[in-house]
């Protein structure tokens, strides 16, 4: 069977027509909390309609791209709905992307139009002819500023179709130059449907998100704005003020990456806090210490959905819903396929492996990629047949859980054995004074690789005491050969553990028992 093309999804609702329905329907109440301002729907929609009458006036045209590098704010969320709603293609930027990277996915993009904060302006290439700035936070002489385009006619509506591109989002880039994942305004219109069915994000739902609005939060700020939600935005994620805003917002659903979890732990420990508004707590992007969802577990009750996908499928692969988290067999799971989305464990052949064996996790969904932007080569390798590859390896249950162990480019082999960095990392979480643990292959003379642990442990712990505990709990080829400990792990934009970062440092290490 072939992939799906855009003819077979032509009848997917297009996701500018559903923002559009949101916003009227929801005109009378409060959408948007950033800072001091409160935002309506309405003025919403306002905004965004005067919005798009002042990308017309540059000239846009449906399909031409308009690229955003804002902080999060209440201008990315006017801008984003203003390309929605008038056929253009949204390419944002996360504002923590160094200048080069600013510089290549301009570029690669072609984006005719890029709205950008005054205070990343040095981000910006200089001396480009073609490409109009549009700054929000200035009003110097000759700048358009973004307060100028709010003085422009609004704009009629007209959509994209749902056969048209609507995004072009761009890899972290851990592995060279970002890619440009192309979606089709239709899978994304099915792909923010699903994000309803899944997120528990419920009609009027008070929401807080924290993290950066061009990765995954933005797919739920969506999510809330079809649901007629409160969504309060910080510009950062910080404890404090998270837990500020939760007493003064009674606020009940958060989005959060595990190393913003166990930051909320640890400030919890110093300072106890009103949190029993909170009824769901989504995290996902990275995977989180059995200990410390326990602990979460403990302090929260049972508020937790752990998602997992990735910008080639967004946010909603599969699920481990709240239930599933009372069950300690299945906190080490990614949960259960979401609905619409069937998920194959393949050989290298893309052939579908027995229940329990270890292989590559393979996705079907109507909201898989369209395709890499100007990169054929890279679009026809994703696909095994109409199978999306996601470079994961897993496994899974007779319940069809899925169990994540490894990235396949993370596993590492040694003395000829395949060693998965997630099951070390699995054990060390175990050890009652390690904090985080992260787990890379360096080449070595002997073993081809060799096992390497970074650590941080704020108690302090002996190389020689992990090892023991290592070798008491995995097979001697999986035993690391050495260890450092570290104040932080670098982490990527997107709050992963970057271990191209880790990689690159060849490390003062202490080894274990050599034995």
């Amino acid at each position: 069977m072939a992939r799906p093309t855009a003819h077979d999804r032509s009848q997917a609702p297009a996701i500018g027509q559903l923002l559009i329905s949101a916003l009227r329907i929801h005109h009378d109440r409060a959408a948007l909390v950033f800072e001091d301002e409160v935002v309506s729907y309405a003025d919403l929609d306002y905004r965004s309609k005067c919005i798009a009458g002042g990308l017309r006036s540059f000239g846009a045209n449906r399909g031409d791209r308009v690229a955003l590098l804002l902080p999060n704010g209440i201008e990315y969320v006017v801008a984003d709905l203003a390309i929605a709603r008038t056929g253009l293609v949204k390419v944002p930027l996360n504002d923590l992307l160094a200048a080069s990277d600013v510089a290549y996915c301009l570029e690669h993009s072609d984006a005719s139009i890029l709205v950008v904060h005054e205070d990343l302006l040095d981000r910006v290439p200089t001396g480009e002819p073609g490409r109009k700035l549009v700054v929000v936070g200035t009003n110097s002489p000759g700048v358009t500023s973004f307060e100028q385009l709010l003085a422009s006619p609004p704009a009629e509506d007209s959509p994209a179709l749902a056969d048209d591109p609507a995004i072009i989002m761009y890899t972290g880039g851990t592995t060279g130059r970002p890619k440009g994942i192309v979606h089709n305004a239709g899978a994304l219109g099915t792909n923010l449907l699903t994000h309803v069915l899944c997120s528990k994000i419920r009609d009027g739902e008070v929401m807080l998100l924290c993290t950066p609005l061009p990765h995954s939060a933005g797919f739920f700020l969506q999510t809330g704005l079809l649901q007629g939600a409160r969504v309060s935005i910080a510009r950062r994620f910080d404890p404090v003020g998270l837990l500020d805003a939760i007493e003064n917002h009674a606020v009940s659903w958060i989005f959060m990456v595990p190393t913003m979890i166990y930051r909320l732990l640890d400030r919890l420990r110093a300072e106890p806090r009103v949190t029993e508004s909170i009824e769901t707590i989504v995290y996902g992007a990275a995977p989180i210490s059995r200990a410390r969802i326990e602990e979460a577990l403990a302090h929260f009750g049972p508020v937790f959905l752990q998602i997992f996908g990735q910008s080639e499928c967004p946010n909603f692969a599969t699920t481990l819903s709240k239930r599933d988290h009372e069950d300690p067999s299945l906190l080490a799971s990614c949960g259960q396929p979401c609905p619409g989305v069937e998920v194959r464990i393949a050989d290298d052949g893309g052939e579908e492996v027995p229940i329990g064996e270890v292989g590559e996790v393979l996705l079907r969904s109507p909201y898989t990629l369209r395709e890499y932007h100007e990169a054929p080569e890279l679009t026809e390798a994703a696909y095994h047949e109409d199978w999306l590859r996601t470079g994961d390896v897993g496994f899974r249950n007779a319940m069809g859980h899925v169990f994540l162990v490894d990235r396949k480019k993370d596993m590492i082999i040694t003395g000829g054995m395949n060693v998965y960095s997630a099951e070390i990392e699995h054990v060390l979480d175990e050890h009652p004074r390690v904090d985080l643990a992260a787990v890379i292959g360096f080449p070595d003379e002997d073993w081809g690789e060799a096992v390497h642990v970074f650590f941080v442990s704020a108690e302090g712990v002996a190389p020689s005491e992990l090892d023991a505990h290592c070798r008491e709990h995995l097979a001697s080829y999986k035993v690391p050969k050495g260890y450092t400990q570290v104040d932080a792990l670098p982490t990527t934009n997107y709050g992963k553990i970057d271990k191209k970062t880790l990689r690159a440092n060849s490390p003062e290490s202490e080894r274990g028992d050599p034995a």
